[in-house]
């Protein structure tokens, strides 16, 4: 395997050649020199990806790349295409002597110093008048003077391996020669024809019988080559966070393996694949055998990156203590070498973690090194602006915007530095962010109860942005829209969606484990409201082991887990877990929605027990919060705890208005399972206020009969919601609310066909339940 030339390069090189022989027209002119650059410079990391996509500008291209581009112009001879003259100087170098000749005559083509014009002055050496010289310092000029440079480096038998290999390359284009009469291999080298050999022949066998051999694949690259496709597959496993394809793998062990040479990036490659796939000993092993080379190669600025990985590495498997100290000296050995980048970079994500995960770092010994979080991120704001790092930048941005909706502050300044971020990203093209961004807009109109929005965000994400998106922010999204169909009762949809996520994203340990606990809360929701407790308990036990993986898993968990012990009737368990939650969320400062939603719950729980007097100033201190903090969608819920507070102590009126200015508001978050509580708290109140009117008068029947059929069309409603999210207990006591309302008015025989509509759904719920306790036992 060469270095660097490979028969591409060659024929590179004959395209230049013709090009500064005039033999290209000036129409053709931008067209061949645009693909000639987009080979030997390599793109940018913003358009790699759809570079590969092209499929037309491989690493390794044939030789119908050139004749797609060819053909379409044609030459300054009449009659002739670029093709033709290409594919004429291609079989000019018809031996391996000639190619020793062309790369010789490589340098008539770079501009003339003042010694070449003064031998070819003595020698009367004149060049054609239409002549281009290529500057030595130009791209094209370069690249001829590193080809002429390596040719000669070149062992003999590695010059005889790319003669062979361009013989091959070239092969294909032979019934373009006219030279060429019957079999192609009379015309492979001028000293075959010379000689007379034919194919079977012991000096044409022993010379040019190798060329069928498919292991010869592999010396059409050369190491370059190959460390430009490393780079790439880096980029994309660092950017995407993805794991390498079990085919590229192959290709990459197919291409690496016969070369003889050690690639330093093959260990980096492997090690982020390793990481991926939740190997720590293999990934370990291989960063030490990647930065061991750099150090050998004295490439030491690489040591404080190498130390960044190893951080990163600890704290993706749990092991803070370690993550802190590696973290500690990458940022020292950043600041001793003066690389910004790294200790930016090094800076944020440490920044990341102090708020992912607050319990395990303080645990670890970590107390903050940025004093609060507000004053890191203004660090990191005014060092990413200073050495332009507009990345950081950005994410700066979207995390304090992060910051300012976890604290319950301004939400027009969440927008504002949302804004500013995507300005940055539009402007300089900083496509990785672009799912942050649109994840953090779905956030945002979440919490302002406008879920419609919220889910157009996250579509948005996965049908236009997914694809210079890192993976985790896919599955993020679809993950959240997923369990918004499960909060409107689409169950099956949800699960599809989850279960459609492509088999190669489940490579990735990370990544398989977040699939797998949202997939588990969303079957936890079904059960917990069919009243399946089996089911719940096994789920819940399940998840277990998975609810350090995120902190939102990690609450959603705990708030299934209130609703189960809630739900099996024991109480002081879920007014426990209540407490050291709501203690544990205050301690680390958690987000304002997770520490409302617990005071909900403590107010709902006393109601549940029968002293929703007791959780009065708990729903009203969630409802003041909520308001200040813009939480929409959790105001309703803590309004609807007010709401039935006031329906309990017997201010049914004040329960209604307070009812009637949010249900219309709620039913537009496509939360079905808050829509159906409040209109049930709803038929309470009008229930409630039937009880006050005095039915001696005709005025007050009339008002007491009215407020009667509006509690039963709000019952009717919310059964309708139960059901949709197959709520049995909910569904169960409005049927029961039903016949105590026929009851109430006299009529026993409606009252008894509700009693048996009741029994009823409650027993093929419970046949459901049967259902799958035997599927689970089979499992």
């Amino acid at each position: 395997m060469s270095r660097y030339l490979t028969p591409q390069k060659i024929s590179l090189l004959v395209l230049v050649n013709l090009y500064c022989n005039s033999g290209v027209p000036s129409s053709a002119t931008i067209p061949i020199l645009s693909f000639i650059v987009s080979h030997l410079i390599p793109p940018s990391h913003s358009n790699s990806r759809e570079r590969i996509s092209n499929g037309s500008q491989d690493v390794i291209s044939s030789i119908s790349a050139f004749e797609n581009v060819l053909l379409a112009h044609v030459s300054s001879i009449p009659g002739r295409t670029l093709l033709d003259l290409f594919l004429k100087e291609m079989w000019s170098i018809n031996s391996f002597d000639a190619l020793h000749t062309f790369f010789d005559s490589l340098g008539e083509l770079l501009v003339r110093t003042r010694e070449d014009l003064i031998r070819e002055a003595e020698a009367n050496i004149v060049h054609p008048p239409d002549r281009i010289f290529l500057s030595r310092i130009s791209p094209l000029g370069t690249f001829l003077r590193r080809a002429q440079l390596e040719f000669t480096r070149l062992q003999f038998h590695d010059a005889v391996k790319l003669w062979s290999v361009f013989v091959k390359y070239r092969a294909p284009t032979a019934s373009w020669t006219k030279r060429i009469a019957g079999v192609a291999g009379s015309s492979i080298d001028i000293n075959v024809t010379d000689l007379g050999l034919n194919p079977g022949d012991g000096l044409f066998e022993a010379a040019y019988g190798h060329l069928d051999d498919p292991d010869e694949a592999e010396e059409m690259i050369s190491t370059d080559d190959i460390d430009r496709m490393l780079d790439f597959q880096i980029d994309r496993l660092q950017r995407l966070g993805c794991r390498l394809p079990d085919d590229m793998k192959l290709q990459l062990r197919n291409m690496v393996g016969p070369s003889g040479t050690v690639l330093r990036q093959s260990h980096l490659v492997k090690f982020f694949d390793a990481w991926r796939a939740g190997d720590y000993t293999s990934a370990f092993d291989n960063l030490h055998r990647y930065y061991d080379y750099a150090m050998q190669t004295r490439d030491k600025i690489h040591y404080q990156y190498a130390l960044l990985h190893m951080a990163i590495l600890q704290a993706d498997f749990g092991c803070f203590s370690e993550a802190i100290a590696a973290i500690n000296e990458t940022i020292a050995t950043a600041r001793e070498n003066q690389d910004m980048s790294c200790l930016n970079f090094s800076l944020s994500w440490l920044n990341h973690m102090s708020k992912a995960y607050p319990k395990q770092m303080k645990g670890a010994g970590y107390m903050g090194m940025l004093g609060s979080e507000r004053d890191g991120l203004t660090f990191l704001k005014a060092k990413a602006k200073e050495s332009k790092m507009y990345s950081l930048l950005s994410s700066t941005l979207l995390n304090e915007a992060k910051l300012g909706l976890s604290n319950g502050e301004s939400v027009p300044r969440a927008f504002e530095h949302i804004f500013q971020a995507s300005h940055l990203n539009v402007r300089e093209n900083i496509v990785s962010n672009y799912g942050g961004q649109m994840l953090m807009q779905s956030t945002i109109f979440s919490r302002l109860g406008i879920t419609h929005l919220s889910t157009v965000y996250c579509e948005l994400l996965l049908h236009c942005y997914n694809r210079n998106s890192p993976i985790e922010e896919n599955i993020r999204a679809t993950c959240r829209l997923a369990f918004t169909m499960a909060q409107s009762g689409r169950y099956e949809q949800a699960l599809s969606m989850l279960e459609s996520i492509k088999p190669d994203v489940h490579r990735t340990l990370k990544f398989h484990q977040y699939i797998v606990s949202y997939t588990g809360l969303v079957k936890l929701k079904r059960a917990l409201r069919r009243g399946d407790f089996v089911a719940c308990a096994h789920l819940l036990s399940q998840l277990k082991s998975g609810a350090a993986i995120d902190p939102e898993i990690s609450f959603l968990l705990s708030h299934c887990r209130i609703s189960y012990l809630t739900l099996s009737g024991d109480f002081s368990e879920a007014f426990n877990l209540i407490e050291d939650i709501g203690a544990e969320l205050k301690d680390d400062s958690a987000d304002m929605y997770q520490r409302i939603s617990m005071l909900i719950a403590k107010a709902t729980l006393f109601a549940k027990v029968g002293k929703p007097e007791k959780g009065f100033s708990v729903a009203v201190r969630a409802a003041s919060t909520a308001y200040r903090a813009r939480l929409i969608p959790t105001l309703w819920e803590a309004i609807g705890a007010v709401a039935n507070v006031l329906n309990g102590v017997g201010e049914s009126k004040a329960a209604g208005r307070l009812l009637d200015a949010i249900i219309p508001q709620a039913l537009e978050s496509n939360d079905t399972a808050l829509c159906a509580q409040l209109y049930s708290l709803q038929a309470d109140a009008y229930m409630g206020m039937a009880g006050q009117e005095d039915e001696n008068t005709s005025v007050g029947a009339r008002q007491r009969a009215t407020k009667v059929s509006k509690a039963e069309m709000y019952i009717d409603r919310a059964r309708e919601c139960y059901t949709r999210i197959e709520d049995i207990n909910g569904e169960c006591e409005m049927l029961a609310k039903k016949a105590l309302i026929a009851k109430l008015r006299g009529d026993e025989k409606l009252a008894e066909d509700w009693a048996e509509n009741y029994m009823r759904t409650y027993q093929s719920a419970k046949e459901r339940m049967w259902d799958s306790d035997a599927d689970l036992e089979e499992g």
